[in-house]
């Protein structure tokens, strides 16, 4: 499969996140430890689930990795720092090369791959963590070849 890179340039984002270190396998009960504290909260999600990595993965397979969903700022352009379980954050304005990923995710790592080749082709590196942001996931289809999963990846000069 062919991956398109686009260079695309994102606005800041409000987000309502868990984050901790742990197996990716623990991804899920992370999506319903948040899930649950935006309700606790009366907060609701503005757009689609992502999943935000910090560095690599350990020799024990950890990775600190949050869950997190956008969420709309107060009036003040404010985020809580907390929301029930999860914390409020705000994702600055940033550039990041985008792929987009169809089907399983246990075949990311061919959209991350073509992201990184166009980032060392131009001179670039990583300004920050991997996102996937999870257009169509496990809660919209029971079929994982009808997953559409974006690829971000930050970039700077």
């Amino acid at each position: 499969m062919a991956y398109a890179v686009n260079l695309v340039a994102l606005p800041e984002q409000a987000i309502a996140s868990i984050r901790e270190r742990g197996p990716l396998s623990a991804m899920a009960a992370r999506v319903h430890r948040l899930r649950a504290a935006l309700a606790g909260a009366g907060v609701q999600a503005t757009g689609p689930l992502m999943a935000r990595y910090f560095g690599q993965r350990s020799a024990d397979g950890d990775m600190d990795f949050e869950v997190a969903v956008p969420i709309l700022p107060g009036p003040d352009g404010s985020v809580p720092d907390r929301i029930g379980a999860a914390h409020g954050d705000l994702i600055p304005a940033h550039h990041a090369f985008v792929t987009e990923h169809r089907g399983p995710h246990d075949g990311l790592n061919m959209g991350y791959t073509s992201l990184m080749e166009e980032l060392n082709a131009v001179g670039y590196a990583v300004a920050g963590p991997a996102t996937e942001v999870y257009w169509t996931g496990p809660d919209a289809s029971d079929d994982p070849a009808q997953y559409a999963t974006e690829l971000r990846i930050p970039i700077a000069r």
